[in-house]
């Protein structure tokens, strides 16, 4: 009989019924097949051998049992409680099937069928029925055109997957959540990870994502204390709030998210008036959605399983410091070039420490790295000693040992984990990583202790640094909250109705970006006294809401040292301008000092389709022309934000000061970054892009100003 719906409020990230979803008290199979092999036996015969302790319910209206299984006519004659209905039907049969679920009070209601938008305009007005049908009963959809979920934990099958039935080769060591647009790569992670101890439970494929989205699976996930790491195979993203809450809500939560996100070509960016808008793409984006929120972005299956890997087995870093102990020379050198390519610093002990390392074993190449030569090979005491006096010194916040083939031979096996044992249980907290050949008895005793344990130090290296990385942005993110809770409110103004770089500059200026003074003329006479009273070289600009470039009309005129000059010039502009551009508007010509005591940089936004306003920074010159040296954050952001913006640019020392220049104002660019980043926010349904350049950043103390700015606003069909 059917049982009551209790409709939540859908947020950006929708959790509701997904409790269902992984812990349904009952499950039914519309389309339960007598044969385990075909798509609708499988769920059933997996839900038998799973020790599931709920209701399962064959829905056959031809057979009394299914599978030896009580079947039924019809979901409707069940007289027990169904959470989760999974459909195994032609399509045409699909609309009737969850008509009949949402009578029955059904909760989720998972469709593996085809035939639906995947198809075109008529298999996407098929599945808008499916919604319609569901919305009416409050019950939620996954699919169409998946291949379902799966919770290990309490055999709650929802999947025809063969992969379910694929024993683990090896006893699994870590367990992650996996949540896949593709349900092809899910199987495939699932059995992988049967083959090399990586427990992917629960998981889900989300198929047509009809109604149940990668991201709501995601915000699910993160608040279930059993799951400790998920990782994400990610395609696109149609609602980018939604996604950009879910990962708000891991981050909170402490969870690390790993995603293999495909698709890295720009085919989301559209050029604009601006250069901001020619620089931003849409994997761009995701890349400044996902530094934004610590997710970890990995680039093949394999890197994905490694640093899922890592996370489980090891503890996370504090910071970026790496000790390299080897017994090799050669080995030591590679791992210290891979640490200084992934951006991991690889610091010289103290002097003090390399005399304690000296007196421990006198012949050892005590610098970092540390060789501890082939004694390492017949002392089970030196690794240890060694890793203690390292750690205890402070020196470094993570170790990683380069032990050769030590955990594969005799009589090395059982001293190299005597060894680490030695080592962890005096430092039980420290990341220590360990590279060696190895059998897989050996490989599982060092893991047990907490040391990831990998074939090659290249590798090691690398994934240490995404974990530590990720650590680092998790740190960064908890000592900001309380910064952030006590941060005033930001006041954004009105856009101005008007747009020209006057409008635009006065407008950043009341929203908190400083502008460089400025007095806008209208005769050549105003220029002259304009300039007397400024007092110094000047830059004069023409002024008009029609011309975004202004240098390709011949509108404007650098270095105007005079009065006379000035004039001169204030008519040169107009006639160049009127020339060149007959029907634009025309308000006046700008007059501006010439600000050079700074380092140029660019401040801008675009409007992304998916995720909303994405605010650019970088060097100006080229740096931004050739170089292409920027960054991306989506809107709006705090200044601890800013400060990773500015700091993440390749050409960051510029702003240290360089060859005896003073260091920039610093705080004064994070301040504008995030002033910025809330004008974005405000008014994203007003522009298409917002560019600031240059915008000077002046010696420190001095502050910064916005030397030009365009605004270009939207147009409307």
């Amino acid at each position: 009989m059917p049982h009551p719906v209790v409709e939540a409020p859908a947020t950006a990230a929708n959790t509701r019924g997904l409790d269902a979803l992984f812990d349904p008290r009952g499950v039914a199979i519309l389309g339960a097949s007598s044969d385990p092999t075909k798509i609708g036996g499988r769920p059933l015969r997996f839900l038998k051998e799973s020790g599931f302790a709920g209701g399962i319910y064959p829905i056959n209206p031809k057979s009394d049992e299914v599978q030896g299984v009580k079947a039924y006519a019809s979901i409707e004659d069940v007289d027990g409680i169904v959470d989760l209905a999974v459909v195994a039907l032609p399509s045409h049969h699909v609309l009737s099937a969850v008509e009949s679920c949402g009578r029955q009070g059904v909760k989720v209601v998972t469709i593996f069928s085809a035939g639906f938008a995947e198809m075109g305009a008529e298999g996407a007005a098929l599945q808008d029925q499916v919604l319609e049908i569901a919305g009416r009963h409050g019950m939620r959809v996954l699919g169409p055109n998946c291949i379902g979920s799966m919770n290990a934990a309490n055999g709650a099958v929802g999947t025809f997957a063969a992969s379910v039935g694929v024993p683990f080769a090896v006893e699994p060591l870590a367990k992650v959540a996996l949540v896949s647009q593709s349900g092809a790569i899910a199987s495939e992670w699932v059995v992988n990870g049967k083959q090399t101890g990586l427990n992917f439970d629960p998981w889900l494929s989300t198929g047509n994502e009809a109604d149940i989205q990668l991201a709501d699976v995601l915000a699910h996930l993160a608040t279930d204390d059993s799951v400790g790491v998920i990782a994400a195979y990610l395609e696109g993203c149609r609602d980018g709030q939604r996604l950009r809450e879910a990962l708000a809500v891991a981050q909170e939560n402490g969870k690390p998210v790993v995603v293999l996100k495909v698709g890295r070509s720009e085919v989301g960016a559209t050029a604009a008036a601006s250069h901001t808008a020619s620089l931003v793409g849409s994997d761009q984006v995701f890349d400044a959605l996902f530094e934004q929120y610590g997710v970890i972005r990995v680039d093949s299956m394999a890197e994905l399983f490694d640093v899922c890997y890592a996370l489980s087995v090891g503890p996370l870093p504090q910071g970026d410091r790496l000790g390299i102990l080897t017994g090799s020379g050669g080995i030591g050198i590679i791992a210290a070039d891979e640490a200084e390519e992934q951006g991991l610093r690889v610091p010289t002990p103290s002097q003090q420490l390399q005399d304690q390392l000296k007196t421990i074993w006198p012949p050892a190449g005590v610098g970092n790295p540390i060789d501890l030569t082939a004694q390492l090979m017949n002392d089970e005491h030196l690794l240890p000693s060694f890793v203690d006096a390292c750690l205890d010194d402070g020196a470094f916040d993570s170790i990683v040992m380069g032990l050769t083939y030590m955990g594969l031979l005799e009589p090395w096996t059982d001293l190299v984990v005597r060894a680490l044992k030695l080592a962890r249980e005096a430092h039980p907290d420290a990341p220590i990583y360990a590279t060696t050949l190895s059998t897989p008895a050996v490989k599982r005793a060092i893991e047990e202790l907490g040391i990831p344990v990998f074939d090659d130090i290249t590798k090691a290296v690398r994934i240490l640094a995404r974990v530590t990385d990720y650590a680092m942005r998790r740190r960064r993110f908890e000592e900001s909250r309380e910064r952030a809770a006590e941060a005033p409110a930001v006041a954004v103004p009105p856009l101005p109705e008007v747009f020209t770089e006057v409008t635009a500059k006065a407008f950043l200026a009341e929203a908190g970006v400083p502008v460089a003074p400025e007095v806008v003329v209208t005769s050549a006479a105003e220029a002259a006294a304009a300039q007397e009273r400024i007092g110094g070289p000047v830059v004069l600009k023409v002024v008009s809401p029609d011309i975004a470039h202004k240098t390709e009309v011949g509108g404007v005129v650098l270095g105007v040292a005079s009065a006379d000059e000035a004039a001169a010039a204030h008519d040169r502009i107009l006639d160049s301008a009127r020339r060149h551009e007959p029907d634009a508007r025309i308000d006046g010509v700008l007059v501006a000092p010439m600000i050079t005591d700074g380092i140029e940089t660019i401040l801008g936004v675009v409007d992304d389709p998916t995720f909303g306003p994405v605010v650019m920074f970088g060097l100006g010159g080229i740096f931004v022309e050739v170089l292409k040296d920027v960054t991306y954050r989506l809107a709006p952001f705090g200044r601890e934000t800013a400060r990773e913006m500015i700091r993440e640019i390749r050409g960051s020392a510029m702003l240290d000061g360089v060859r005896g220049a003073a260091p920039a104002d610093v705080d004064a660019l994070a301040s504008a970054l995030v002033a910025l980043s809330h004008v974005a926010a405000e008014h994203r349904s007003r522009f298409d892009s917002i560019e600031v350049n240059p915008f000077l950043v002046r010696p420190q103390g001095h502050g910064a100003a916005a030397l030009d700015a365009l605004i270009t606003e939207r147009v409307t069909p």
